[in-house]
């Protein structure tokens, strides 16, 4: 069954469609380049590109397909050595520019300047635009790179070490890009105590309390008044006799010398003697009076 003209027509468009797909720069390998693989033909840079290995750099600048790759060797990595490892991620993420960049092309900037975003700036954890870096033409030739957040601390083109248009590109400069995350990390607090005693504090000045104010004496309070004891009523007595002498009265005292008591006893018996015998008379008198 043979297609007609116009059936043959979509297809040959399609057809064409893949084959530009095919060759755009889109479709290519992300792994199109290693930097490590370039930078092992340059043993000078051996440090810088352990740097990006351990920095995660390498990969990031593997998956790119327009990168820059501003290269220090040896002996420029040293000033490297004192940083932690989240502030060395920063400085070798501001070597790596998202953009492409060569002899020729530094050679012809307009008005002798460009900027150009780093990987620091594009890993969102750039403040602002601390991680653009700005390229300026100096007099004599001589092409600087600084961190736009940074006021001094250039580092100057020097050659280049590969390139591969429009894809990636390494350039070695002199010195790493300063940058506020560059400075060692001061040491700790403790081992600061362990190397170097502390001063002993002053001793603060102690000023006496004031006295406390001149109080009356205090008297002790009267003691409780203590109640007496209930007594019950004693009938009252005569006060008894003072004894006698020790010597025995005489046979021959007066009868004056009779105790009291026996006295009122003999007179009460008399008196009782009497009332009897005047009651015993009184019935007698009366018989005799009738």
């Amino acid at each position: 069954m043979s297609l007609r003209g116009g059936a043959l027509l979509p297809l040959l468009l399609l057809l064409l469609l893949l084959l530009v797909l095919s060759a755009s720069p889109m479709c290519h390998a992300a792994s199109s380049h290693n930097i490590t693989g370039i930078l092992a033909a340059h043993p000078e840079f051996s440090a810088f590109s352990t740097a990006l290995s351990s920095t995660g750099a390498a990969a990031e600048i593997n998956r790119r397909n327009t990168v820059t790759v501003l290269a220090v060797d040896d002996a420029a990595m040293a000033a490297a050595r004192g940083l932690r490892p989240e502030d060395l991620k920063r400085v070798i993420y501001l070597h790596v520019l998202l953009d492409y960049f060569d002899e020729a092309k530094l050679g012809s900037l307009q008005a002798d300047f460009a900027q150009a975003a780093s990987l620091f700036q594009a890993s969102g954890h750039a403040a602002g635009g601390n991680g653009i870096v700005n390229i300026t033409a100096r007099q004599g030739g001589r092409v600087a790179f600084t961190a736009a957040a940074a006021a001094s601390g250039a580092a100057f083109y020097e050659k280049s070490v590969h390139q591969s248009p429009y894809d990636i590109s390494v350039l070695q400069v002199n010195a790493l890009i300063s940058s506020p995350a560059s400075a060692p990390a001061p040491r700790s607090s403790s081992s600061q105590d362990r190397t170097t005693p502390s001063p002993a504090p002053a001793k603060a000045a102690v000023t006496p309390a004031p006295a406390a104010p001149a109080t009356a004496k205090a008297t002790p309070p009267a003691p409780a008044p203590v109640a007496a004891p209930a007594t019950t009523p004693i009938p009252r007595r005569r006060p008894a006799p003072e004894p006698e002498s020790a010597t025995a009265p005489s046979p021959d005292a007066d009868a004056d010398d009779t105790p009291l008591a026996d006295q009122k006893n003999s007179g009460a018996r008399s008196t009782a003697s009497w009332t009897l015998g005047v009651a015993a008379a009184l019935p007698a008198m009366i018989v005799l009076v009738l």
